[in-house]
């Protein structure tokens, strides 16, 4: 259970921290979860990593490491480990460039059907999320580029069983080309709605790499605790400013076996000033929690739980025995707490924490 809460090739990771000089001054570029981030409001024009000797020798950095490790206890040490480094999880991308070892060719891995109503598509070191209702699909991301909506989302799509042309909402989880690149075929072809956090808009609208990435204009704001329901189904966006000022990510009623339960999906995990970790701390504690999350998802594999090879197992396996991705009430508040706590070690090697409450 450990290890797949940890997620992704924790060796080539810790390369990442050790070598963090190359890899922490990287643009946000294709895929990047770890790239600079903008923060949420106030200045964050310092960098959003400290340096892994910086995060070493901080004694206040290493309090908080200690308070993480403490509340991991013996049955959440790797998920500590995971999260208390210099950078914090980045994709195994960077991770594996960090240590110098080579490209992992991307390649198409989707469908792969994590919950009765919530399946992955998309690549190996990105997907987009869909979730079918009674009244039509809602896409979260989509991907790096038209062609990729072309070739990659509506084939995968429909080997699902989903219609395409029943995208009623694309949620865009922030402002980087590898999650809108898609967005203004599928805007333009099925007169899906689009929906982004207002502080990403200018860089949504602009697009990227030449035509591959079209700009499109978001229909719609997203607001943090925004409810959006469309048929049977209610889910609620919540906004993670950090990784870009308007990053965003959901809480889905995700069934399995007769059961609902509730998944987070975020766009980002990054918290490089106060305000951004601020507003993590104001979502875990006051929404998360409360709404009784069970498991964390993200749009890159190997960050958070969903890992590949876990999903690959969940689904060659479906839908059998208890679910490998959700946790106790217990485990999955620690799992916050423990976020947090390694966020504070970072912002306090760098002198930027202000308040630990």
């Amino acid at each position: 259970m450990l290890k797949r809460m940890s997620g992704g090739i924790l060796i080539a990771f810790c390369a990442v921290a050790l070598l963090h000089g190359q890899a922490a001054g990287q643009g946000g570029g294709r895929g990047q979860a770890g790239g600079r981030g903008q923060g949420g409001g106030r200045g964050a024009a310092a960098p959003e990593f400290p340096t892994a000797q910086e995060f070493a020798d901080s004694k206040d950095a290493q309090a908080h490491v200690a308070s993480a490790i403490k509340i991991g206890g013996s049955d959440m040490a790797d998920t500590a480990k995971w999260f208390c480094t210099a950078t914090g999880p980045q994709r195994v991308a960077l991770a594996r460039q960090a240590a110098g070892l080579p490209r992992i060719p991307t390649e198409p891995v989707g469908p792969i059907k994590l919950f009765d109503n919530l399946t992955y598509i998309g690549f190996n070191d990105v997907g987009a999320w869909v979730v079918p209702t009674s009244a039509g699909l809602i896409l979260f991301d989509t991907l790096n580029s038209t062609a990729d909506a072309m070739t990659v989302i509506e084939p995968e799509m429909q080997k699902a069983g989903f219609d395409p042309a029943q995208i009623k909402y694309v949620l865009l989880g922030h402002g980087h080309a590898d999650h809108f690149g898609g967005a203004s075929y599928l805007q333009m072809k099925y007169h899906s709605k689009v929906l982004a956090a207002m502080p990403d808009w200018a860089a949504i609208q602009r697009g990227g790499r030449g035509d591959a990435v079209p700009g499109v204009t978001p229909d719609m704001d997203v607001t943090d605790g925004q409810t959006l329901t469309l048929g049977d189904t209610t889910i609620t966006l919540i906004r993670l400013p950090g990784h870009t000022p308007g990053t965003i990510g959901m809480i889905v009623p995700a069934k399995y076996r007769g059961q609902t339960h509730m998944v987070a999906i975020m766009s980002g995990t990054q918290m490089p000033t106060q305000d951004s970790l601020d507003s993590f701390r104001h979502v875990f504690n006051d929404e998360l929690k409360k709404a009784g999350v069970e498991t964390f998802l993200g749009s890159h594999p190997d960050i958070l739980m969903n890992g590949l090879t876990a999903m690959e197992s969940i689904r060659d396996k479906y839908p059998t025995g208890n679910h490998p991705l959700l946790l106790s009430k217990d485990h999955a508040n620690r799992y916050m707490d423990i976020m947090l706590e390694c966020a504070r070690a970072r912002l306090a090697a760098q002198g930027r924490l202000t308040a630990t409450n």
